[in-house]
């Protein structure tokens, strides 16, 4: 589950292998056999059913990458992958949104920003073409907000969310 990744971290969240691996896997299969057995009856239509295929595998990727964090909350302030470090001192609040859909517990953790998040973002990483288009656990909801899915990620939303109010810095 959750574990200190590295020295210093507080919470480390992976992605949930077991949300995402079966598509995975089985988008790579379908892609296989379509080449192999498809391509030589119906060359165009299996040619493209398998890019579908491999399309939704690599969207899924990082779901069964290794080693992978999806977010680490550290003493510097919210790591999250493939948008960058978020200092403590640009989070004002950090709250549990929950919903339920059909007993399934759907939870996010929403950051409300003191700043845009263009400006608020510290050490963006450089993403590729590819990696832009992957599956992620974050969304941006407004200028100044962003919700993380805790429903794909290994971490409990009850851990994740006492890690994050613990050091948020709340105005005097």
């Amino acid at each position: 589950m959750s574990d200190a990744g590295k020295a210093g971290d507080y919470l480390t969240a992976h992605y949930l292998k077991t949300k995402g691996e079966s598509i995975v896997y089985s988008a790579v299969l379908a892609a296989g056999a379509l080449a192999i057995f498809g391509l030589p009856r119906a060359p165009l239509i299996s040619l493209l059913l398998a890019l579908a295929a491999v399309a939704v595998a690599i969207y899924h990727w990082p779901y069964v990458a290794r080693e992978r964090r999806a977010m680490a909350i550290t003493p510097a302030g919210i790591l999250i992958d493939r948008l960058g470090l978020l200092p403590w001192n640009a989070i004002s609040d950090v709250r549990l949104f929950e919903r339920y859909v059909r007993m399934i517990r759907n939870a996010e953790l929403r950051i409300a920003l003191r700043r845009p998040l263009d400006s608020a973002i510290e050490n963006p990483p450089a993403t590729g073409l590819v990696a832009r288009y992957m599956y992620r656990c974050w969304a941006v909801i407004s200028p100044q907000e962003i919700a993380i899915r805790l429903s794909t990620l290994d971490a409990k939303p009850e851990d994740v969310i006492a890690a994050a109010r613990a050091h948020v810095q709340r105005p005097v």
